[in-house]
C-alpha cells in the first residue's frame, strides 16, 4: 500500500473505502449557525480534532461546548451531532475507526 496524502484546504473525504478497510476521514468546514445533522458511530469510534471555532457537541443526552484546537473521542454506538456556535465557520477533521 502507498502512503496516501491529501490536502485540508477544501472541505470533503480524506480517506474512504477505496483508500482503507477500517478507517474514514473527512474535513469539514460547518458555517455560523449551521449542523452536521444527528448521525450514530455504529460499531466503530470516531475521533473529531477542532481546529478553529466554537463547536457544540450533542450526544447520548449530553451537551458539550467545545473550543478548537480540542480533540473529542465519540464512543461506538452513539449518537452524536456537531453544531456551528462560533462566528467564524467551525473547521474539524473527523476520524472513523470501524
Amino acid at each position: 500500500m502507498a502512503i496516501l496524502v491529501r490536502s485540508l484546504r477544501e472541505a470533503g473525504s480524506l480517506i474512504s473505502a477505496s483508500d482503507s478497510q477500517l478507517v474514514r476521514s473527512g474535513f469539514v468546514l460547518l458555517e455560523q449557525g449551521k449542523e452536521v445533522g444527528e448521525h450514530e458511530t455504529g460499531g466503530g469510534e470516531e475521533l473529531i480534532v477542532f481546529m478553529e471555532g466554537t463547536a457544540e457537541l450533542v450526544g447520548e443526552g449530553e451537551t458539550r461546548t467545545v473550543r478548537a484546537p480540542a480533540a473529542a473521542l465519540i464512543p461506538a454506538h452513539t449518537s452524536h451531532n456537531v453544531r456551528n456556535k462560533s462566528k467564524v465557520p467551525l473547521r474539524y477533521v473527523y476520524v472513523y475507526v470501524k
